[in-house]
């Protein structure tokens, strides 16, 4: 019965995996934020929410239909790709910000603020990459301009402009379940946790100064402040995130005290999107700080129905072995999965090229791939987002061990090539596990370094019979003990798909 539950509980906990899988990361973020307007126009019209049915449409259109006109405009005027899904996703949590009106005066701000997001993203920008999450920079800019105009002028005119509705008790549960899918997808609940965390005790502590009572100010942080939303749909931009999960945690721990202090006023009204722009400005140092336009080489086929793309590295561009970039290519008729997709480099951060390698299916595949294996050489694919934390330990003595499913060898690839070339060798074990030995990609490198480095590679084959010193069937606790007797010693690292991860990693604890 105990066993029953687990795996119940366990099939509960693994649900939102099951739902984001196969699901663009920008096209989570916006099916949840039309998943937010939905529940809102319902809430108005049951009356629940104070905000009117007709105002919520007024300032929706009117959030909506500028982002991405004027992204339209200016993607035309720098000549660049316009990234329309982005530019919806700004309007849609600038709609959350400023509180429905009516009429198109009461909705200038929102208006103004909405230019200025989409502008931020052409104008404030290093070498073609934007700094500021850009709602977060539109919301300030216009409070800004408003508060520096009442200064110069001796004007008083309303600086507190962005209330966030969203921030109230009805609409707590939608956020709450679209804010796990998010996380879900982007891997960020460290961030999110030590936001949500710091911003707490910060929050707690300034209202003992106060003299509120604790419980009540636990009840208005959650339910009728902006946390969960800020965590969710803002915080977790990757773009102007941090790369690295120790920095991202400093990140989180940064906004979040900002963003509940008031130790600041009345010098400087510290609101929640003022704390992000600030937060963005500490990650900023610990970013990559351009776009790359990587020149397509060459490709060819590694493995059954594996690819590898070789492109041109980039003056200056630096990387850790096992870490991932985003990979930007526009194409016509994309499907649901958008232009962008996360993969790890599969190259040695020492080698003069970047390789690319996936797994492309003859039909049913995506757009993206498809496009991608139509490639002319000479034609540019566009590389951002520098991340992971997936590297190998800094102490060369350390004993690794590595367990691969398909295409998941690629970070693996990129580690042992890098071993090679830098002549730092770790004793590694690495299982590599596939279908059949004809989807075993890399095998000649694989076997070539193997003479020269302390690297046992074991092919796992459940597809098909096999020969020693390859192994039938999946990784066991009894094939750990036959063929690498000092596991316990080793570090060891999974990739490949989420179930086959989350099953050695149970397998290996």
């Amino acid at each position: 019965m105990i066993q029953t539950l687990a795996r119940q509980l366990y099939t509960i906990r693994k649900l939102p995996e099951r739902i984001v899988d196969g699901i663009g990361m920008y096209r989570v973020v916006t099916l949840s934020l039309v998943f937010l307007v939905v529940c809102s126009l319902a809430a108005s019209a049951t009356g629940l929410l104070f905000y009117s049915v007709g105002a919520q449409l007024v300032s929706l259109t009117l959030a909506v239909g500028i982002a991405l006109g004027l992204n339209v405009i200016c993607a035309s005027l720098w000549r660049v790709h316009a990234n329309h899904e982005s530019a919806l996703i700004t309007g849609l949590i600038l709609f959350f910000l400023a509180s429905p009106r009516m009429s198109i005066d009461e909705n200038l701000m929102l208006m103004a603020a909405t230019t200025a997001a989409i502008l931020s993203k052409y104008l404030i920008t290093y070498r073609k990459q934007h700094i500021f999450n850009a709602a977060a920079i539109g919301a300030v800019a216009v409070t800004t301009s408003i508060w520096g105009y009442n200064v110069l002028f001796g004007t008083t005119y309303n600086t507190d402009l962005f209330g966030w509705w969203v921030a109230n008790p009805i609409l707590v549960w939608p956020v709450l379940l679209t804010g796990v899918l998010i996380v879900t997808k982007v891997r960020r609940l460290a961030v999110v946790s030590t936001f949500i965390g710091v911003g707490l005790i910060v929050f707690l502590l300034e209202s003992i100064r106060f003299g509120q009572p604790l419980w009540d100010s636990t009840l208005v942080y959650f339910l009728s402040y902006p946390t969960l939303f800020l965590a969710f749909f803002m915080l977790t931009e990757p773009f102007t995130m941090p790369p690295r999960k120790s920095h991202q945690v400093w990140y989180g721990a940064v906004v979040g005290a900002l963003s509940s202090t008031a130790l600041f006023a009345p010098a400087i009204s510290m609101t929640p999107e003022l704390a992000l722009v600030l937060g963005n400005v500490f990650a900023y140092g610990f970013r990559i700080r351009r776009k790359l336009f990587l020149r397509f080489i060459s490709k060819r086929e590694i493995a059954a129905n594996t690819w590898e793309f070789t492109f041109a590295k980039p003056e200056g561009f630096t990387f850790t072995a096992g870490q991932y970039v985003e990979w930007m290519l526009p194409h016509e008729a994309k499907d649901s999965r958008g232009l962008r997709r996360y993969f790890t480099i599969a190259s040695s951060p020492t080698e003069s090229v970047v390789r690319l390698a996936l797994k492309v299916m003859p039909e049913k595949g995506s757009t993206y791939k498809q496009a991608l294996m139509q490639l002319d050489e000479g034609e540019e694919i566009i590389v951002s987002q520098l991340s992971g934390d997936f590297v190998l330990p800094k102490a060369v003595e350390t004993k690794v061990g590595m367990i691969a499913g398909g295409i998941g060898v690629t970070p693996f690839m990129s580690q042992l090539a890098w071993m090679k070339e830098s002549g730092k060798h770790y004793n590694t074990r690495l299982y590599y596990c596939c279908n059949t030995m004809a989807e075993v990609a890399y095998q000649d490198e694989f076997r070539r370094w193997s003479e020269h480095m302390p690297l046992v590679m074991i092919p796992v084959i459940a597809g098909e019979e096999v020969v020693p010193p390859m192994e039938k069937g999946f990784v066991t606790a009894e094939m750990l003990a036959r063929r690498t007797p000092d596991y316990k010693e080793r570090t060891w690292y999974i990739s490949g798909p989420p179930g086959m991860v989350n099953a050695y990693k149970r397998l290996l604890s």
